[in-house]
């Protein structure tokens, strides 16, 4: 078994429940970890036994694409779009960051991590 992982996925999106979120936009920063089995990719040294990261970062970016009121939903989402592409994967874990969220004190950075296991 092995981890892949994505880490520091910079984006601009428009994902809150305030309307200025919404219309405003803000940054976010997403980190993507998958566990699966590589030994094939180990013995053949080919990308069909692993997973490849542009596909991996495409399917992020398509999901941070729609609007959405909760990173709840988002890292939901992105989780069963990269379960659904590779049935290898066996543990998945999204974190999605939103820099300086609006709580009416300062705060780098608010955050969800979302799993999923097969």
């Amino acid at each position: 078994m092995a981890i892949i992982s994505l880490e520091g996925l910079e984006f601009f999106a428009y994902h809150g429940v305030h309307d200025f979120e919404k219309e405003q936009g803000n940054s976010f920063i997403v980190d993507v970890e998958v566990k699966l089995d590589v030994s094939e990719a180990e013995q053949t040294d080919e990308l069909s036994g692993t997973i490849d990261y542009e596909v991996l970062f495409n399917l992020v970016a398509a999901e941070m694409e729609i609007r959405s009121n909760l990173l709840e939903h988002v890292s939901a989402r992105i989780c069963e779009a990269i379960l659904a592409h590779w049935q290898q994967i066996k543990h998945i874990k999204v974190r999605i960051g939103k820099m300086n969220p609006p709580i009416g004190a300062v705060c780098k950075m608010s955050a969800v991590t979302v799993t999923r296991s097969k």
